[in-house]
């Protein structure tokens, strides 16, 4: 049995402690010269007592009645394969939220991070490997008998009626790829979920415990020149004290119809950067959002990359495959700096913990 990740920790002077899902791990600690200052058995006595005191009312603090987290808290998980995206909310009643998942070999981690607890909702941004093959390989396996999942909310393009507009796209091999990569055998997959599963729609909103999720874009018709990205699921969540927008891998040009539809909803405070940092939707979204902190789903490599990659250095050839305005993530970075981002939580340096 995996024990639980950490929840809230804190140190007090040579006192520390570590909150695990409703259980408080003490350890006490004496530097040396403490130790030959207080040779009186009574004063070292009345010393450990007072540090106790202090961290009994910091434990108290903490936890509710019912030993339910005081604060929402989000986990960004890092990567255990090339690239990927998973997140864990725990809401205060100790309840989880995921996004995503990643691939099979990031599925130790989401586990450890679930931790057993009943999963009210799991969010799936979109059909591509990094995103959803994680949660699929648990469902060949055992239908997601390892996880209490209520309900799996998506949205993914229609695969048959897509089909019919392949010759449509600007790169029709492109787009025909991207339909077959991941959309047929989730769609045989997602049968084993049986009612469990819900097809989100822009427009809808959720409430799981103190968390509120409000859906701002799923898939449009029409964007075939980079089909998977742009049907990303946005969707923002909103606590009692701070608001988180998932962009998913939303590219340029769906984020120019989330712009159009939804400016008015995008101000918030944490914003998970579209499509890893880099090919995404544009500055005049980010600066709508407005966020103070980025969360960036990037391993060193990609964290560091230039503003134009090799791969992208062949601007006509994106121009005739309507995938323009594809930058790398050095412009990005350059674009938040601008907008006064002040903190930016990498997955680079491992699993973040945020509080919400």
């Amino acid at each position: 049995m995996t024990a639980n990740p950490i929840l809230l920790s804190c140190t007090e002077p040579h006192l520390s402690f570590s909150l695990y899902r409703g259980a408080a791990i003490l350890s006490t600690f004496f530097p040396e010269s403490i130790i030959e200052r207080e040779r009186s058995p009574k004063k070292a006595y009345f010393l450990q007592a007072f540090l106790l005191f202090r961290i009994f009312f910091a434990i108290m603090e903490a936890i509710k009645p019912g030993g339910a987290l005081m604060q929402t808290t989000m986990y960004m998980l890092t990567e255990a394969s090339p690239y990927m995206m998973s997140f864990v909310i725990v809401t205060e009643q100790n309840n989880c939220i995921v996004v995503d998942g990643g691939r099979p070999e990031d599925m130790p981690l989401l586990k450890e991070y679930v931790g057993g607890r009943h999963i009210s909702a799991w969010f799936l941004t979109h059909a591509h490997c990094d995103h959803i093959t994680g949660i699929m390989s648990e469902m060949e396996k055992n239908g997601l008998a390892d996880f209490d999942l209520e309900k799996l909310y998506y949205h993914f393009p229609d695969y048959d009626e897509w089909m019919k507009h392949v010759d449509e796209a600007p790169n029709p091999d492109y787009m025909r790829r991207e339909l077959n990569e991941q959309i047929p055998r989730f769609n045989r997959l997602v049968p084993c979920l049986g009612d469990r599963v819900h097809i989100a729609e822009q427009g809808e909103h959720y409430e799981f415990d103190e968390v509120k999720v409000d859906v701002l874009y799923t898939t449009h018709e029409g964007l075939y020149a980079n089909p998977m990205n742009d049907s990303s699921m946005v969707f923002k969540v909103t606590t009692p004290r701070k608001t988180v927008l998932f962009l998913g891998d939303l590219g340029p040009d769906g984020g120019d119809i989330l712009f159009d539809e939804s400016r008015h909803l995008l101000k918030s405070d944490i914003v998970q950067m579209a499509h890893h940092g880099h090919e995404c939707v544009q500055m005049h979204v980010y600066a709508e959002i407005l966020p103070e902190a980025c969360m960036w789903c990037a391993r060193d490599w990609l964290y560091a990359e230039p503003e134009i990659p090799d791969w992208l250095k062949d601007r006509q050839k994106l121009r005739k495959r309507g995938r323009i305005r594809m930058y790398g993530v050095a412009l990005t970075r350059k674009w938040m700096d601008l907008l006064g981002a002040k903190t930016h939580y990498v997955t680079a340096n491992g699993t973040q913990t945020i509080l919400l």
